[in-house]
């Protein structure tokens, strides 16, 4: 949806949404300089995006490849400079590897970003290896598992991949709580594609609320903990230092 559509979209139904900018693989990025693209990722946020006066309150989700592109490379770092500059928040879609993170990471530590405001998001179909996941959350950004109400026999993006159950999602989260890392969690559903939505037979929007968070009580995590990873994460992420 284009910016204009969903400013006459917000008029109408009189909510608030949180708008985001962020670079997928163009190939005329290639000519433009790391200031051009920082430049322009910072007035959508100071002044608005496509032309309206809508203001982008987050930056991404920043698209990457595995392995990166030069020209993914080159946005990630434009997106470190001008987080670096306004103190907003960043989510990240790493490539469909387990190395793919830390490579994202590296990148934007090296260009000046802020990790504790940085989300990586689609971590339960990228790292599946319990110590190779303790290692990269001692990094310090957000953890993101956000494919709730996806339960897949066949990947069609990476075959190799074996899309965990909701069940085996709660039961990584629950160990990052063990380990501490409460305050570093973030879930979503990724709700993309018409199918997903309750008028089609899906799960719909409300599918965490409804059927995640009593599983979760049922495994043993308290609701405090559940308010912490719904409620107070991403409301300490969305805000601007």
């Amino acid at each position: 949806m284009c910016v204009q559509h969903k400013e006459a979209a917000l008029q109408t139904v009189h909510i608030h949404k949180n708008g985001s900018r962020g670079d997928w693989w163009w190939p005329c990025m290639l000519g433009s300089q790391n200031r051009q693209l920082t430049d322009i990722i910072v007035n959508e946020i100071l002044s608005g995006a496509d032309g309206t006066n809508i203001k982008c309150g987050v930056i991404g989700e920043i698209g990457c490849s595995w392995p990166l592109t030069e020209c993914e490379k080159k946005v990630l770092q434009a997106t470190a400079h001008a987080q670096s500059q306004l103190g907003c928040p960043v989510i990240i879609h790493p490539g469909r590897h387990s190395d793919a993170p830390f490579q994202i990471i590296r990148i934007l530590q090296e260009a000046g970003a802020d990790l504790s405001k940085t989300v990586m998001s689609h971590l339960d179909r990228t790292i599946f290896d319990e110590k190779k996941l303790l290692e990269f959350a001692k990094l310090g950004c957000y953890l993101e598992y956000d494919l709730f109400g996806t339960e897949l026999l066949y990947y069609q993006f990476n075959p190799d991949v074996d899309m965990p159950s909701d069940n085996e999602r709660i039961s990584r989260i629950q160990m990052l709580i063990d380990e501490g890392y409460e305050d570093r969690i973030l879930m979503a559903h990724d709700v993309h594609t018409k199918n997903r939505l309750m008028k089609y037979g899906g799960h719909g929007y409300s599918h965490i609320l409804k059927n995640i968070v009593p599983k979760m009580l049922i495994r043993g995590i308290s609701q405090n903990r559940i308010d912490k990873i719904l409620v107070e994460n991403p409301k300490q992420w969305l805000t601007f230092r």
